[in-house]
C-alpha cells in the first residue's frame, strides 16, 4: 500500500519540554548579580535554598530555556501568555524557526526538516518551493502544532513539568558550591519518583535556578535557564517572507493529484 506523509508541519517535538518530567540546558544569559538580603544562600539549609528557587522561578514573568538531548535541542524564549520565540532541532532530521505571539504562529522549517517530515522527494521540492519562508497559521491548528505548541510556549505549564512549587515537597540536600555559565552556584538535590533531581541555584543576586537536572536510570535530562523576566521578541516576520498555512495545503494537494496512481501491494 502506498504510504502517505504527513503534510503537516507538526511540532511536536516541542511538546517534549512538558513530558520529560521536568527538564532543561546551559542558558548563555544568566540574571544580573545585585545585592542579597540576608545570610549567603550557600549557608542556608537544602529545603530552604529550593524553595525559595522555585519561588522565583513561579514569579517570573518570561524566561529563556535551553535544552541539548540525544533527540532535542531547544532554545526558547516564553512567557506567562504563551507567546514564545525560538528555534527546535530534532539531531538528523532538521530544525524548525518558532514564532508564537498570541492565536498566531510561524514556523521556518529547513530543509533537512521538510525531508524528515515527507521524504526525500516530496521534501525536496517542498523546500525548493518554499525557501526560507515561514509557514503563519492559527496556533490552534492541529497541523501547526495545536495544543501540543501552545503548551511547549507556556511559561506556567513549564513550571508544573518542571516539578517546581512554592512549597517544595521532597527532602532536599545541599551540595557544594559551584558554577553555571560563569556564575556562582549552589545545587540542591531530591529523589523524586525514583528520580534524582537537581537545581542549581544562583549564589549571585535572586536565587534563580540556573540549571534542572533529572537522572532516572540511564536518562539524563538538563535544562539552562536564564533572561528572567525579559520579554518575548515582539518581531514577526513580514509578508514577503511567509506563506499561509492555507497556501501550503493547496501546493500539496495539486501535487498529490498530479501524481501518477500507484499499484497496492
Amino acid at each position: 500500500m502506498r504510504k502517505h506523509h504527513r503534510t503537516a508541519l507538526l511540532v511536536a517535538v516541542c511538546a517534549a519540554t512538558t513530558t520529560t518530567g521536568g527538564l532543561l540546558t546551559p542558558a548563555a544569559a544568566a540574571p544580573m548579580a545585585t545585592e542579597r538580603d540576608g545570610p549567603d544562600i550557600a549557608e542556608l539549609p537544602g529545603g530552604e535554598i529550593a524553595e525559595k528557587a522555585s519561588n522565583e522561578l513561579n514569579s517570573a514573568r518570561s524566561l529563556r530555556l535551553k535544552m541539548k538531548a540525544p533527540d532535542l535541542r531547544l532554545n526558547l524564549t516564553l512567557d506567562e501568555k504563551a507567546n514564545c520565540s525560538g528555534k527546535v532541532t530534532v539531531p538528523g532530521k532538521g530544525s524548525v524557526r518558532l514564532i508564537k505571539h498570541g492565536d498566531t504562529v510561524w514556523l521556518k522549517p529547513d530543509a533537512a526538516f521538510w525531508k524528515a517530515q515527507l521524504g526525500p522527494e516530496e521534501g525536496a521540492a517542498a523546500a525548493k518551493k518554499f525557501p526560507g519562508r515561514y509557514i503563519k497559521g492559527s496556533a490552534r491548528d492541529d497541523d501547526l502544532g495545536g495544543k501540543g505548541l501552545a503548551t511547549a510556549c507556556d511559561l506556567d505549564a513549564f513550571r508544573a513539568a518542571s516539578g517546581a512549587t512554592r512549597s517544595p515537597g521532597p527532602r532536599w540536600k545541599r551540595g557544594p558550591q559551584g558554577e553555571v555559565g560563569g556564575h556562582r552556584s549552589v545545587p540542591v538535590t531530591s529523589h523524586q519518583d525514583k528520580a534524582r533531581v537537581t537545581m542549581h541555584v544562583s549564589a549571585d543576586g535572586k536565587p534563580y535556578p540556573l540549571r534542572l537536572e533529572r537522572r532516572a536510570g540511564g536518562n539524563h535530562d538538563e535544562i539552562d535557564l536564564g533572561r528572567f523576566d525579559r520579554p518575548v521578541p515582539r518581531g514577526v516576520p513580514d509578508r514577503e517572507h511567509t506563506v499561509s498555512v492555507e497556501e501550503l495545503r493547496r501546493h500539496f494537494q495539486h501535487s498529490q493529484q498530479d501524481e501518477p496512481p500507484s499499484k497496492s501491494v
